[in-house]
């Protein structure tokens, strides 16, 4: 199976900058768009103003000198050449003028009541036939093809129309509203270049942690370390080097662990093998059964000790599946199973059990071999016919395990050695791994609770208690 991880999410790098630009599109989009609805609303309004300003002042110049005119045809206001080609349609004004006056137009009409109306006056840009109906105001009408918008002002008998063509508003309108939109459209592409390179910047502390995790040796369990740590990955980085110094020990563990095994297992192993060639070598029914008693002695030792080390080993390792455990049942089946050797040994077991259960989440098999371990120390290293204490009581929020004896006791300063795996105090007699309470420890710490070591409550002895919290 291979160790590289297949992305089950989106990039957050993408997440974020699609998210910007969809926010920024939308805002700025709507902005834009009010903005160039208002700016053609008010360009409109500009212009129907400039008609009805050029409609006044040709009547202010024009109609009132022409009211009494008697030409036959109509005068006309005619363009320069330069701006009269519409082809050229250029945007900059010039010295002539602007070529946007060909889509300026003017009529002057003359309708006295009961005569037909005649046309007194044009720009080149109108045609013969009215742009307009002859009624006060604005209108629109379609001449050759072309939309315009008309304003129609009457002063007595003489009507003056000043038309635009909608294509010429049109493209200033829609000028207008590049205008405006212009500059958001820029500013969008600017804001959305300097969020793509913040969050490239943002990002680039993980960048540089996959980097890291990836190009680190497999046995390299030193904490990582990054030259900018965001406040939001510190978290992270936090518990990934925790989960390195956590695999270190018990990497650093497993590692003792096998190596003391397989040093203790040397000892009792040649001793079998030792025993087992006294047997083979044994010339009478005698020799056999000694060789053959301290071969099944050897194997019990053996045996014992495999167990002691599998109950380590299992002592230190988290709990696959935990429930609700009553201490005080632990306990008591416990001291039930070394009823029988405390008897072989003359030991007065005195036992004291509080009557709360002393409930807690746990593995009930390593509580067992907590409470186990401590009996049987104290039954292996006190003498025979002497008695062996066990109380559990509850104290608050703890349950408090305390197992004394009368026997030679541990010295002040052995006494945090005699938790280290297969150590023995010197001198003991009693036949043991040196595993019982390296086990005790590691459920302990497991259970989050403390144990500690002190003489026997007549000054002689050893008392061990055990404090664990309930929960």
């Amino acid at each position: 199976m291979s160790g590289r991880a297949v992305g089950t999410g989106r990039s957050i790098r993408l997440l974020l900058l699609a998210g910007t630009t969809l926010i920024l599109l939308a805002v700025m989009g709507v902005s834009a768009l009010l903005s160039f609805l208002a700016g053609q609303k008010e360009a409109e309004e500009l212009f129907d103003a400039r008609l009805a300003t050029s409609a006044r002042v040709i009547e202010s110049l024009i109609a009132r000198s022409v009211e009494t005119a008697s030409i036959e045809a109509p005068l006309v206001m005619s363009l320069p050449a330069p701006i009269a080609d519409n082809g050229e349609h250029r945007d900059d004004p010039t010295a002539l003028g602007h070529y946007y006056e060909t889509h300026i137009a003017y009529q002057v009409w003359r309708a006295a009541a009961g005569e037909v109306p005649r046309l007194l006056a044009r720009s080149s840009s109108a045609p013969q036939e009215p742009i307009s109906v002859l009624e006060p105001g604005f209108s629109e009408r379609v001449i050759d093809g072309r939309l315009w918008r008309v304003f129609a002002l009457a002063s007595g008998s003489v009507w003056i129309l000043a038309g635009e063509r909608d294509d010429a508003r049109s493209e200033l309108t829609d000028e207008l509203g590049w205008a405006v939109t212009a500059p958001m459209l820029i500013g969008l592409l600017l804001v959305l270049s300097a969020s793509a390179a913040l969050v490239r910047y943002g990002l680039a502390p993980l960048s540089d942690l996959a980097l890291r995790i990836r190009m680190r040796a497999p046995q390299a369990f030193g904490p990582i370390e990054l030259p900018r740590v965001p406040a939001e990955i510190a978290p992270v980085v936090a518990a990934l080097n925790g989960l390195l110094e956590r695999v270190r020990e018990t990497l650093d563990r497993e590692r003792r662990f096998v190596d003391a095994a397989a040093h203790e297992l040397r000892t009792p192993l040649a001793a079998l093998r030792l025993h087992a060639q006294n047997l083979q070598r044994a010339g009478d029914d005698a020799q056999r059964a000694v060789s053959l008693s301290r071969v099944l002695e050897g194997v019990e030792r053996t045996a014992h000790l495999a167990e002691q080390m599998l109950a380590l080993s299992r002592a230190g390792r988290p709990a696959t599946e935990q429930a609700a455990v009553a201490l005080r049942e632990v306990v008591a089946d416990a001291v039930r199973q070394r009823e029988s050797t405390a008897r072989l040994t003359s030991h007065l077991l005195e036992v004291i059990l509080c009557d709360d259960p002393c409930t807690r989440l746990g593995d009930a098999s390593a509580l067992s071999s907590m409470a186990g371990n401590l009996i049987d120390n104290a039954l292996r290293y006190s003498a025979p016919g002497s008695p062996v204490s066990i109380t559990l009581a509850r104290l608050g929020d703890d349950a408090v395990l305390t197992v004394s004896d009368l026997g030679p006791g541990i010295p002040g300063p052995l006494r945090d050695r005699v938790f280290e795996p297969y150590y023995r105090v010197p001198g003991s007699n009693g036949v043991g791994s040196g595993l019982g309470l390296s086990i005790v420890r590691e459920v302990v710490d497991r259970l989050g609770g403390t144990i500690s070591i002190a003489a026997g409550p007549t000054g002689a002895g050893t008392t061990i208690e055990v404090k664990i919290p309930l929960g």
